[in-house]
């Protein structure tokens, strides 16, 4: 009886601590300006707010959707005249663009267009 009282003591006491110990990492994290939300994360933007964001886009397109993904920010934008849509993912915190996938008419170069454009020896 005795060695199991003793047992709770020392059980009880290891979850004092735990607990002590969630609070101080709590506090110390809240209080450090220098801590970033995830590791590798972009810096945070300058003071005055987030640059803007040229994307490129032809007259006439539109934003379609926006839909959050986690700690971005997804939206399609359909382009004029049948050209297809796009889908930009975007990092609100510093405002880059890090991703831009494209449906719609193939636009690269055939290779009889390479050959053409390449320069004569």
């Amino acid at each position: 009886m005795r060695a199991l009282k003793a047992i709770l003591v020392i059980m009880g006491l290891f979850i004092a601590a735990g607990f002590v110990f969630i609070g101080y990492e709590v506090y110390n994290r809240m209080t450090d300006p220098e801590r970033r939300a995830e590791p590798g994360a972009p810096p945070p933007p300058p003071p005055g707010g987030i640059p803007e964001t040229a994307l490129g886009l032809p007259e006439g397109a539109t934003i379609e959707t926006l839909v959050p993904s986690g700690s971005r920010v997804v939206f399609s934008v359909r382009l004029p005249d049948g050209q297809g849509d796009r889908l930009y993912v975007l990092d609100p915190r510093n405002g880059a663009v890090t991703a831009t996938v494209t449906t719609g008419p193939e636009t690269t170069t055939g290779p009889e267009d390479a050959r053409a454009a390449a320069p004569r020896q």
